[in-house]
């Protein structure tokens, strides 16, 4: 049942919430533009093709919020106090609960579609002064194709040392070395000296590779057959960021070029290899190197 809990962040789930979809009346003097489909979440009306777009629609929006609940507390102890920075926050599934939390901490989310970040500033940030949401229009083929930046030009608007934990969920599971290297050193600008990361990733090995394709769990069909360069690897040459696998040795590789450290190690469901997964996916928990 665990297995099965985690995997619904990739392949999804069945849910009795209500979606909330407004209408417009038959007689209408003039033509109304339709009113687009939402989820009411803690008391925020979510736009569905917004929430969509995050990796999961109505059906596990829930779930998987609070099972990132659950691990961000249990593995980087968030606290009220702490000064917090999300990566990839979409349209606010980890912001919106954290607003209930931070009591005298502050949240920074940063994300590539000016949409989500647009709804957030004028939802959750109107609501909630120190909450900041910070968009930068990276070029993705997933989520921006029209974008005219490059991730190797974000500067992160925050000071030196000033960020108690990062977190972020499916994010270096799209990105190539370069840009996680990049990320890398800038969570270490930005991170006080006892601070740590959350961050979910795909590790692979021989075994790995052998139990994934043998047991296929999720629907995107996960068995990373192409090597773009030693110890990475892609799912699709069609899509060649919509997933990417890194060895441990290339971990290793980007912890230090960047001077962050591995502090724990979490093994995902995904690949169907390890007992107890505590994600989807795999999870390396990092603060700054010594």
């Amino acid at each position: 049942m665990i297995v099965k809990a985690l995997l619904r962040k990739l392949i999804g789930s069945s849910s009795t919430e209500k979606i909330e979809v407004a209408s417009s009346s038959p007689i209408q003097d003039t033509p109304v533009q339709p009113v687009q489909p939402v989820f009411n979440f803690k008391g925020y009306d979510i736009p569905i093709d917004l929430m969509a777009m995050t990796g999961g629609g109505p059906d596990t929006f829930v779930e998987i919020s609070d099972s990132h609940q659950a691990n961000l507390k249990k593995w980087i102890d968030i606290q009220p106090h702490h000064n917090v920075l999300e990566i990839g926050c979409g349209i606010g599934r980890d912001a919106i609960p954290l607003s209930e939390y931070l009591t005298t901490g502050s949240y920074a989310g940063v994300d590539i579609i000016g949409r989500s970040i647009d709804w957030c500033r004028n939802n959750i940030g109107a609501r909630h002064r120190n909450f900041q949401f910070i968009h930068y229009n990276v070029e993705d083929q997933l989520h921006n194709s029209a974008g005219d930046t490059k991730t190797a030009d974000i500067v992160l608007p925050l000071a030196d040392k000033s960020i108690d934990r990062i977190f972020l969920f499916s994010v270096f599971t799209h990105l190539y070395q370069a840009d996680v290297e990049h990320y890398l050193r800038e969570f270490r600008r930005v991170l006080k000296d006892d601070g740590l990361v959350y961050a979910t990733t795909f590790i692979y090995d021989d075994a790995i590779l052998e139990s994934a394709r043998r047991t296929n769990l999720t629907i995107f069909d996960l068995r990373f057959e192409h090597e773009i360069s030693p110890g990475c690897r892609i799912n699709n040459f069609d899509v060649p960021l919509g997933a990417v696998a890194f060895t441990d040795e290339v971990w290793g590789q980007m912890l230090a070029s960047s001077g962050m450290a591995l502090t724990n190690r979490l093994y995902g469901a995904w690949s169907g290899l390890h007992s107890n997964p505590a994600e989807g996916q795999d999870v390396m928990i990092l603060g700054k190197a010594s």
